[in-house]
């Protein structure tokens, strides 16, 4: 691993604030931090706006954290191929992952659940995203988590809306005790 500039701020957002340092599974830690971000600071401020405003915002708020999680993987990794400690991939995964949960109240089983799916499919890499994880460049550093966090938000929805069929008279906040 080349030399980086843990003084350089940029550093830290790439690093997950610290979770890419973690011996042992830095991007399983780094999915986990970005669930808990969701829950308790990005999803009580998609509370209080309407359905279309939430939905707009998040995907704007997405769409700025995948091109600096470009920039800043040129920035602060000197150009290694896929750097373990680089896990700003992963929170814009596991985000994109949460993206279904600004529809309905998220409890933390759900959460848990866009967690899970987005590690099988970021350790898995079916399709897509083996496709991208091959890929060279930053873009396909990024790329693999990214449709790893999509796939993972289309099973979620699948498992949601078959839940619903199952247990009709349920309101969706009660669904994950089903599981």
């Amino acid at each position: 691993m080349k030399e980086v500039n843990y003084k350089n701020p940029l550093t830290w957002f790439a690093l997950g604030f610290g979770s890419g340092l973690s011996p042992l599974a830095p991007g399983t830690v780094a999915s986990f931090i970005a669930g808990l971000l969701f829950y308790y600071l990005f999803f009580p401020f998609f509370e209080a706006q309407t359905l279309g405003s939430a939905f707009l915002i998040y995907l704007i708020f997405l769409l700025i954290c995948f091109f600096f999680g470009l920039e800043i993987y040129k920035r602060t990794m000197r150009g290694e191929k896929d750097a373990k400690i680089f896990v700003w991939d992963e929170f814009v995964g596991m985000w994109i992952a949460c993206f279904p949960l600004i529809l309905f109240l998220p409890p933390w089983p759900w959460i848990l659940l866009c967690f899970v799916l987005f590690r099988i499919f970021d350790i898995w890499k079916p399709s897509l995203i083996g496709y991208f994880d091959r890929s060279e460049g930053v873009l396909g550093v990024m790329m693999d988590d990214v449709m790893a966090g999509f796939f993972s938000a289309i099973v979620l929805v699948g498992i949601f809306y078959f839940l619903l069929s199952l247990f009709p008279n349920t309101s969706y906040e009660n669904l994950f005790y089903f599981l």
